[in-house]
């Protein structure tokens, strides 16, 4: 914008013809070099900035997808554990009944 500014600023001085001294020229053309010199570099931090932007959406949908399938896996692990722990419940239970009818028929004296 003030690139702009400053050659519609010499643009409307060479259609006046106002003769500029030496020394202003040289400071018209330094600050449009260094505007340039400026724009190039916001242009370069832009560029680095996108390129970055892009890459973190990129880890982003990379991790969340990690998270999902790491989310399933714990979820199906989940499942095989509570049913393990059932079986084995189960398991105890009827042990312990058996035993108990063991120690029934023992009482009883019946072989």
């Amino acid at each position: 914008m003030e690139l702009q500014n400053i050659r519609e600023h010499c643009q409307a001085n060479q259609r006046t013809r106002v003769k500029l001294t030496y020394l202003e020229q040289e400071i018209n053309e330094d600050q449009e070099v260094n505007l340039e010199r400026a724009n190039m570099h916001l242009e370069r931090l832009l560029d680095k900035e996108d390129k970055d932007l892009a890459l973190l959406r990129h880890m982003s949908f990379h991790y969340r997808a990690r998270n999902m399938n790491a989310k399933a896996r714990i979820k199906s692990l989940n499942e095989k554990l509570r049913k393990e722990t059932s079986r084995e419940k189960e398991a105890k239970e009827q042990d312990r009944l058996r035993i108990l009818a063991e120690a029934s028929l023992a009482q009883h004296g019946t072989p």
